[in-house]
Protein backbone atom coordinates (compact mmCIF):
# COMPACT_ATOMS: atom_id res chain seq x y z
CA UNK A 1 0.00 0.00 0.00
CA UNK A 2 1.23 3.42 -0.86
CA UNK A 3 2.10 5.44 2.42
CA UNK A 4 1.22 9.14 2.75
CA UNK A 5 4.25 9.55 4.54
CA UNK A 6 6.71 8.61 2.31
CA UNK A 7 4.67 10.18 -0.82
CA UNK A 8 4.12 13.21 0.76
CA UNK A 9 8.48 13.66 1.59
CA UNK A 10 9.25 11.97 -2.34
CA UNK A 11 6.92 14.65 -4.10
CA UNK A 12 8.28 17.39 -5.45
CA UNK A 13 5.63 19.55 -3.40
CA UNK A 14 7.81 21.97 -2.22
CA UNK A 15 11.82 22.57 -1.22
CA UNK A 16 13.26 22.19 1.93
CA UNK A 17 14.34 25.32 3.63
CA UNK A 18 17.66 24.83 3.05
CA UNK A 19 17.57 24.16 -0.67
CA UNK A 20 14.97 27.50 -0.70
CA UNK A 21 17.70 29.15 0.78
CA UNK A 22 20.55 27.95 -1.51
CA UNK A 23 18.01 28.86 -4.42
CA UNK A 24 17.60 32.41 -3.21
CA UNK A 25 20.86 32.68 -2.40
CA UNK A 26 20.32 32.94 1.34
CA UNK A 27 17.42 34.98 0.83
CA UNK A 28 14.93 34.92 4.35
CA UNK A 29 12.31 33.23 4.73
CA UNK A 30 9.92 35.15 3.37
CA UNK A 31 11.68 35.09 -0.43
CA UNK A 32 11.88 31.22 0.69
CA UNK A 33 7.93 30.74 0.80
CA UNK A 34 7.24 32.97 -2.37
CA UNK A 35 10.10 30.42 -3.69
CA UNK A 36 7.90 27.54 -2.60
CA UNK A 37 4.54 29.02 -3.74
CA UNK A 38 6.08 28.97 -7.34
CA UNK A 39 7.46 26.02 -7.75
CA UNK A 40 4.19 24.37 -6.10
CA UNK A 41 2.06 26.47 -8.57
CA UNK A 42 4.65 25.74 -11.66
CA UNK A 43 3.03 23.07 -14.53
CA UNK A 44 5.77 20.64 -15.17
CA UNK A 45 4.98 19.83 -19.21
CA UNK A 46 6.33 16.49 -19.73
CA UNK A 47 6.94 14.66 -23.35
CA UNK A 48 6.29 10.88 -22.72
CA UNK A 49 5.28 7.25 -24.23
CA UNK A 50 1.68 7.67 -23.71
CA UNK A 51 1.99 4.49 -20.75
CA UNK A 52 3.43 7.24 -18.36
CA UNK A 53 1.04 9.91 -19.11
CA UNK A 54 -1.98 7.47 -17.56
CA UNK A 55 -4.38 9.22 -15.38
CA UNK A 56 -3.17 7.09 -12.19
CA UNK A 57 0.24 8.05 -12.52
CA UNK A 58 -0.68 11.73 -13.02
CA UNK A 59 -3.13 11.87 -9.95
CA UNK A 60 -0.43 10.05 -7.95
CA UNK A 61 1.36 13.50 -8.44
CA UNK A 62 -1.63 15.69 -8.35
CA UNK A 63 -2.27 14.56 -5.08
CA UNK A 64 0.72 15.79 -3.45
CA UNK A 65 0.54 19.34 -5.43
CA UNK A 66 2.80 18.22 -8.90
CA UNK A 67 0.60 19.36 -11.72
CA UNK A 68 1.79 17.41 -14.65
CA UNK A 69 0.94 18.39 -18.48
CA UNK A 70 1.76 15.78 -21.18
CA UNK A 71 1.77 15.04 -25.02
CA UNK A 72 3.01 11.94 -26.14
CA UNK A 73 5.14 10.26 -28.75
CA UNK A 74 5.20 6.46 -30.27
CA UNK A 75 9.41 6.10 -30.01
CA UNK A 76 12.45 7.70 -29.89
CA UNK A 77 13.17 8.95 -33.54
CA UNK A 78 9.52 11.01 -33.55
CA UNK A 79 11.01 12.43 -29.83
CA UNK A 80 14.04 13.21 -31.28
CA UNK A 81 12.27 14.92 -34.13
CA UNK A 82 9.83 16.93 -32.28
CA UNK A 83 12.18 18.33 -29.82
CA UNK A 84 14.33 19.15 -32.61
CA UNK A 85 11.79 21.36 -34.47
CA UNK A 86 10.87 23.09 -31.38
CA UNK A 87 10.09 21.33 -28.72
CA UNK A 88 12.71 22.56 -26.40
CA UNK A 89 10.64 25.40 -26.11
CA UNK A 90 7.69 23.45 -25.54
CA UNK A 91 8.84 20.71 -22.69
CA UNK A 92 10.43 20.44 -19.16
CA UNK A 93 10.96 17.20 -19.07
CA UNK A 94 11.04 13.91 -21.70
CA UNK A 95 11.51 10.25 -21.15
CA UNK A 96 13.91 8.42 -23.48
CA UNK A 97 15.28 5.46 -23.75
CA UNK A 98 18.95 4.54 -22.62
CA UNK A 99 20.03 4.28 -26.25
CA UNK A 100 19.07 8.31 -27.20
CA UNK A 101 20.30 9.79 -24.26
CA UNK A 102 23.79 10.41 -25.92
CA UNK A 103 21.94 11.14 -29.02
CA UNK A 104 19.58 13.46 -27.35
CA UNK A 105 22.80 15.13 -25.49
CA UNK A 106 24.98 15.80 -28.23
CA UNK A 107 22.46 17.30 -30.13
CA UNK A 108 21.96 20.29 -27.32
CA UNK A 109 17.87 18.85 -26.65
CA UNK A 110 18.17 17.89 -22.65
CA UNK A 111 20.94 19.15 -20.45
CA UNK A 112 22.60 17.12 -16.81
CA UNK A 113 21.20 16.89 -13.97
CA UNK A 114 22.80 17.29 -10.32
CA UNK A 115 22.70 13.21 -9.25
CA UNK A 116 22.67 14.77 -5.64
CA UNK A 117 19.10 16.19 -6.03
CA UNK A 118 17.69 12.94 -6.22
CA UNK A 119 18.24 10.85 -3.24
CA UNK A 120 15.87 7.74 -3.77
CA UNK A 121 18.71 7.09 -5.93
CA UNK A 122 19.90 5.11 -2.96
CA UNK A 123 16.91 2.63 -3.91
CA UNK A 124 17.78 2.06 -6.95
CA UNK A 125 18.57 -1.43 -8.06
CA UNK A 126 22.15 -1.20 -8.44
CA UNK A 127 22.75 -2.41 -11.89
CA UNK A 128 19.90 0.55 -13.00
CA UNK A 129 22.31 3.38 -11.00
CA UNK A 130 25.49 2.90 -12.84
CA UNK A 131 24.25 2.23 -16.81
CA UNK A 132 26.78 3.95 -19.36
CA UNK A 133 23.81 5.23 -21.63
CA UNK A 134 22.73 7.52 -18.41
CA UNK A 135 25.88 9.19 -18.13
CA UNK A 136 27.88 9.83 -21.06
CA UNK A 137 30.98 11.06 -20.97
CA UNK A 138 30.55 10.67 -17.26
CA UNK A 139 27.93 13.11 -17.52
CA UNK A 140 24.55 12.18 -15.37
CA UNK A 141 21.44 13.09 -17.41
CA UNK A 142 19.27 10.57 -15.55
CA UNK A 143 18.47 7.40 -14.27
CA UNK A 144 15.62 5.30 -15.74
CA UNK A 145 12.71 4.39 -13.08
CA UNK A 146 11.34 1.48 -15.43
CA UNK A 147 13.08 -1.13 -17.57
CA UNK A 148 11.31 -4.36 -19.49
CA UNK A 149 12.40 -6.14 -22.51
CA UNK A 150 9.92 -6.23 -25.71
CA UNK A 151 9.32 -9.79 -26.68
CA UNK A 152 6.24 -11.84 -28.35
CA UNK A 153 2.74 -11.38 -26.68
CA UNK A 154 -0.29 -14.52 -27.92
CA UNK A 155 -3.22 -15.85 -27.24
CA UNK A 156 -2.92 -18.96 -25.74
CA UNK A 157 -6.33 -20.02 -27.42
CA UNK A 158 -5.08 -19.41 -30.84
CA UNK A 159 -1.12 -20.36 -30.97
CA UNK A 160 -0.23 -22.78 -27.69
CA UNK A 161 1.92 -22.11 -26.31
CA UNK A 162 5.27 -20.27 -27.85
CA UNK A 163 9.04 -19.53 -27.42
CA UNK A 164 10.14 -18.62 -30.90
CA UNK A 165 10.33 -15.62 -32.90
CA UNK A 166 9.06 -18.17 -35.35
CA UNK A 167 5.36 -17.58 -35.25
CA UNK A 168 6.02 -14.29 -36.78
CA UNK A 169 7.20 -15.57 -39.71
CA UNK A 170 4.86 -18.71 -39.69
CA UNK A 171 2.61 -19.34 -42.44
CA UNK A 172 0.15 -20.98 -40.72
CA UNK A 173 -0.56 -16.94 -39.06
CA UNK A 174 -0.68 -15.31 -42.09
CA UNK A 175 -2.45 -12.30 -41.58
CA UNK A 176 -3.01 -12.91 -37.89
CA UNK A 177 0.02 -11.57 -36.62
CA UNK A 178 1.78 -8.17 -36.32
CA UNK A 179 5.41 -6.42 -36.21
CA UNK A 180 5.97 -2.95 -34.90
CA UNK A 181 6.45 -0.59 -36.94
CA UNK A 182 9.95 0.53 -35.77
CA UNK A 183 13.22 0.48 -37.21
CA UNK A 184 15.52 -0.46 -34.81
CA UNK A 185 12.73 -3.46 -33.13
CA UNK A 186 12.17 -4.52 -36.51
CA UNK A 187 15.67 -5.26 -37.61
CA UNK A 188 17.01 -6.29 -34.60
CA UNK A 189 14.15 -9.28 -34.75
CA UNK A 190 15.03 -9.96 -37.80
CA UNK A 191 18.21 -10.36 -37.07
CA UNK A 192 17.77 -12.60 -33.89
CA UNK A 193 15.07 -14.64 -36.09
CA UNK A 194 18.48 -15.47 -38.61
CA UNK A 195 20.41 -16.50 -35.15
CA UNK A 196 22.61 -12.76 -35.56
CA UNK A 197 24.19 -12.89 -31.78
CA UNK A 198 24.63 -9.52 -31.98
CA UNK A 199 21.79 -7.28 -33.94
CA UNK A 200 23.42 -4.08 -33.30
CA UNK A 201 26.59 -4.21 -35.02
CA UNK A 202 25.05 -5.51 -38.83
CA UNK A 203 26.92 -5.01 -41.97
CA UNK A 204 25.89 -4.50 -45.37
CA UNK A 205 25.39 -8.29 -46.27
CA UNK A 206 23.82 -8.85 -43.02
CA UNK A 207 21.23 -5.88 -43.26
CA UNK A 208 20.44 -7.61 -46.68
CA UNK A 209 20.04 -10.67 -45.19
CA UNK A 210 17.18 -9.16 -42.21
CA UNK A 211 15.97 -7.37 -45.61
CA UNK A 212 15.13 -10.45 -47.31
CA UNK A 213 13.26 -11.67 -44.23
CA UNK A 214 11.71 -8.98 -43.33
CA UNK A 215 9.85 -8.39 -46.67
CA UNK A 216 8.62 -12.42 -46.40
CA UNK A 217 7.20 -11.60 -42.91
CA UNK A 218 5.69 -8.90 -44.05
CA UNK A 219 3.33 -11.24 -46.04
CA UNK A 220 1.97 -12.81 -42.94
CA UNK A 221 1.23 -9.41 -41.22
CA UNK A 222 -1.63 -8.50 -40.66
CA UNK A 223 -0.77 -4.94 -40.06
CA UNK A 224 2.38 -2.64 -38.64
CA UNK A 225 1.76 -1.01 -35.73
CA UNK A 226 2.96 2.08 -34.30
CA UNK A 227 0.59 3.09 -31.69
CA UNK A 228 -0.19 0.60 -28.49
CA UNK A 229 -3.88 1.01 -28.94
CA UNK A 230 -4.14 -0.12 -32.09
CA UNK A 231 -2.04 -3.24 -31.08
CA UNK A 232 -4.32 -3.80 -27.97
CA UNK A 233 -7.56 -2.92 -30.43
CA UNK A 234 -6.12 -6.05 -32.78
CA UNK A 235 -6.07 -8.56 -30.06
CA UNK A 236 -9.21 -7.70 -28.40
CA UNK A 237 -11.22 -7.96 -31.78
CA UNK A 238 -9.29 -11.09 -32.61
CA UNK A 239 -7.97 -9.98 -35.71
CA UNK A 240 -4.10 -10.47 -34.25
CA UNK A 241 -3.12 -13.88 -32.34
CA UNK A 242 0.78 -12.97 -31.99
CA UNK A 243 2.77 -9.92 -32.13
CA UNK A 244 6.52 -8.25 -31.55
CA UNK A 245 5.30 -6.01 -28.92
CA UNK A 246 5.86 -3.79 -25.68
CA UNK A 247 4.55 -5.49 -22.55
CA UNK A 248 1.96 -2.50 -22.23
CA UNK A 249 -0.32 -4.46 -24.86
CA UNK A 250 -1.03 -7.49 -21.98
CA UNK A 251 -3.02 -6.22 -19.42
CA UNK A 252 -5.69 -4.16 -21.07
CA UNK A 253 -6.15 -7.10 -23.48
CA UNK A 254 -6.55 -9.45 -20.53
CA UNK A 255 -9.01 -7.07 -18.77
CA UNK A 256 -11.16 -7.77 -21.72
CA UNK A 257 -11.34 -11.47 -21.09
CA UNK A 258 -8.58 -12.24 -23.56
CA UNK A 259 -5.99 -15.13 -22.60
CA UNK A 260 -2.92 -13.34 -23.92
CA UNK A 261 0.13 -14.24 -22.84
CA UNK A 262 3.98 -12.87 -22.66
CA UNK A 263 6.99 -14.55 -23.41
CA UNK A 264 11.07 -13.74 -23.47
CA UNK A 265 11.28 -15.91 -26.85
CA UNK A 266 14.72 -18.26 -27.44
CA UNK A 267 16.45 -16.06 -29.62
CA UNK A 268 16.40 -13.05 -27.35
CA UNK A 269 14.21 -10.08 -25.93
CA UNK A 270 14.89 -6.31 -26.80
CA UNK A 271 15.85 -4.60 -23.47
CA UNK A 272 15.06 -0.86 -22.37
CA UNK A 273 15.22 1.61 -19.58
CA UNK A 274 13.04 5.02 -19.42
CA UNK A 275 13.44 7.44 -17.06
CA UNK A 276 13.21 11.35 -16.91
CA UNK A 277 15.60 13.56 -18.65
CA UNK A 278 15.83 17.50 -18.52
CA UNK A 279 15.02 19.70 -21.63
CA UNK A 280 17.74 21.92 -22.31
CA UNK A 281 16.50 25.32 -21.30
CA UNK A 282 13.70 24.31 -18.99
CA UNK A 283 13.14 27.06 -16.04
CA UNK A 284 12.09 24.69 -13.96
CA UNK A 285 15.15 22.49 -13.71
CA UNK A 286 14.74 22.00 -9.97
CA UNK A 287 11.45 20.93 -10.33
CA UNK A 288 12.10 18.51 -12.77
CA UNK A 289 14.96 17.24 -10.91
CA UNK A 290 12.63 16.35 -7.72
CA UNK A 291 9.98 14.66 -9.96
CA UNK A 292 12.73 12.51 -11.44
CA UNK A 293 13.55 11.61 -7.93
CA UNK A 294 10.12 10.84 -7.35
CA UNK A 295 9.97 8.85 -10.19
CA UNK A 296 12.59 6.36 -8.10
CA UNK A 297 10.30 6.35 -5.15
CA UNK A 298 8.58 3.53 -3.95
CA UNK A 299 4.93 5.47 -4.39
CA UNK A 300 5.58 5.66 -7.61
CA UNK A 301 7.33 2.35 -8.30
CA UNK A 302 4.53 0.58 -6.80
CA UNK A 303 1.73 2.31 -8.44
CA UNK A 304 3.26 2.05 -11.80
CA UNK A 305 3.67 -1.67 -11.19
CA UNK A 306 -0.19 -2.42 -10.54
CA UNK A 307 -1.09 0.27 -13.11
CA UNK A 308 1.01 -0.44 -15.79
CA UNK A 309 2.62 -4.21 -14.81
CA UNK A 310 5.80 -2.43 -16.25
CA UNK A 311 9.15 -3.17 -13.84
CA UNK A 312 10.00 -0.29 -11.86
CA UNK A 313 13.60 -0.05 -10.92
CA UNK A 314 12.81 1.00 -6.82
CA UNK A 315 14.31 -2.05 -5.04
CA UNK A 316 12.31 -0.37 -2.44
CA UNK A 317 9.05 -0.95 -4.34
CA UNK A 318 9.77 -4.54 -6.07
CA UNK A 319 10.33 -5.85 -2.58
CA UNK A 320 6.78 -4.50 -1.18
CA UNK A 321 5.15 -6.26 -3.86
CA UNK A 322 3.47 -9.42 -3.49
CA UNK A 323 4.96 -12.24 -5.66
CA UNK A 324 2.36 -12.67 -7.97
CA UNK A 325 2.43 -9.23 -9.35
CA UNK A 326 6.45 -9.51 -9.64
CA UNK A 327 5.71 -12.80 -11.78
CA UNK A 328 2.98 -10.59 -14.06
CA UNK A 329 5.52 -7.44 -14.25
CA UNK A 330 7.08 -10.33 -17.43
CA UNK A 331 10.76 -10.14 -16.09
CA UNK A 332 12.28 -13.28 -15.91
CA UNK A 333 15.82 -13.13 -13.71
CA UNK A 334 16.32 -16.54 -14.37
CA UNK A 335 16.33 -15.66 -18.42
CA UNK A 336 18.31 -12.34 -17.84
CA UNK A 337 21.34 -13.79 -20.30
CA UNK A 338 18.57 -13.94 -22.96
CA UNK A 339 18.14 -10.03 -22.61
CA UNK A 340 20.06 -7.75 -25.34
CA UNK A 341 19.86 -4.12 -23.91
CA UNK A 342 19.41 -1.74 -26.90
CA UNK A 343 22.37 -0.17 -28.25
CA UNK A 344 22.01 2.69 -31.05
CA UNK A 345 23.29 1.11 -34.64
CA UNK A 346 26.50 3.14 -35.98
CA UNK A 347 25.13 2.75 -39.13
CA UNK A 348 21.49 4.05 -38.25
CA UNK A 349 20.86 5.90 -41.72
CA UNK A 350 21.01 3.13 -43.92
CA UNK A 351 18.96 0.62 -41.07
CA UNK A 352 16.14 3.64 -41.84
CA UNK A 353 17.05 3.15 -45.73
CA UNK A 354 16.26 -0.74 -45.13
CA UNK A 355 13.54 -0.56 -43.29
CA UNK A 356 11.78 2.28 -45.80
CA UNK A 357 12.45 -0.83 -48.21
CA UNK A 358 10.76 -3.47 -46.61
CA UNK A 359 7.76 -1.76 -45.93
CA UNK A 360 7.50 -0.24 -49.56
CA UNK A 361 8.29 -3.59 -51.42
Amino acid sequence: MTRPDLLHILAPRGLSRRRLAQLVGGAGLAAGAAGRAAAEAATLNLFTYPTYASEPLLALGAKDGVNVRTTVYSGGDEMLAKLRGGGTRLYDMVVPVHNYVDLAAKAGLIEPMDPARLPNLSQVVPAFKTIPDWSPGGVFYGVPFVWGANALAYTFPQTGAINSLGVLFDAKFKGRVSMRDDVEDAVEVGALYLGIKDPFTLDEPALQEVKKVLIAQKANNRAYWKNIADLRAMFANGEVVAAWATLSVVAPVRKNGVDIRWVWPKEGALGWSEGISAVKGTRNKAAVEDYANFTVSPAYGETLARQTLYATTSDTALKQLPPELVEQLGIQPERMGSVLFKRTPVNKPRWDEIWTEVKLA
